[in-house]
């Protein structure tokens, strides 16, 4: 082993403990899943004889597709929680490595525009996730992160204890955009469950700016 590698600090592993380069090891990624043929628009898992889920051919969502790691369940659950609740940014830092690598196999985009989170969340939470989950592609990329010209503009309250209906009322109105002239642009969010919020955020781009088409890039789907 070379000096160099022998310099290189030794981070443990959060779910086992052992010793590894990033606070989740090789050996307990391999547990993390993630369904192997998902709707091409919202990201949903189906079949594999389908490239669309029934509701995304009955109520097409305004972004046009989804890219999407993990299936938010087990233990991606719970290093998503870990990262966003306990502020565990080890955690957070893997994931932007892993970001980083799904993000080398999409097409180009003009710019990447994170999810962006009320006055309100930020001061509960000190942070906003999905602008943590960017950081290996602002530093290995030179994309556009747009962090400027959507504002969040309704501090809702937690979706997840709400239905899909629920959803879509409580997240109207909640997204305020100021003038845009890329054409492509990529959305990324930690979790798509429905999809209600992701589906606002585009909707409100398309009405208001130049932009044409929204792709969407999440950490995890929930079923």
């Amino acid at each position: 082993m070379g000096i160099y590698q022998r310099l290189i600090p030794k981070q443990t592993c959060v779910l086992c403990l052992e010793q590894a380069k990033f606070c989740v090891c090789d050996t307990c990624a391999q547990d993390f899943t993630n369904s192997p043929q998902r709707c091409q628009s919202c990201g949903y898992p189906i079949t594999r004889h389908l490239n669309f889920c029934g509701q995304c051919l009955s109520h097409s969502p305004a972004f046009n597709r989804t890219y999407t790691l993990y299936d938010y369940q087990g233990s991606i659950a719970q290093l998503i929680k870990d990262f966003k609740y306990n502020q565990q940014f080890c955690i957070g830092d893997y994931f932007a490595h892993q970001f980083y690598d799904l993000y080398q196999t999409l097409p180009h985009y003009d710019a990447i525009i994170p999810m962006p989170l009320s006055k309100q969340r930020i001061k509960e939470r000190g942070f906003n996730q999905a602008l943590e989950l960017l950081r290996k592609i602002k530093q290995k990329t030179s994309v556009t992160i747009d962090i400027h010209s959507t504002q969040r503009i309704k501090a809702t309250q937690p979706l997840f204890e709400l239905n899909p209906e629920q959803r879509r009322a409580e997240i109207k109105g909640a997204f305020a955009v100021k003038p845009m002239s890329y054409k492509k642009v990529l959305l990324v969010d930690d979790i798509i469950t429905t999809g209600s919020t992701l589906n606002e955020l585009a909707s409100v781009i398309l009405k208001n700016t130049e932009v044409e088409c929204c792709d969407v890039m999440t950490l995890s789907r929930a079923e």
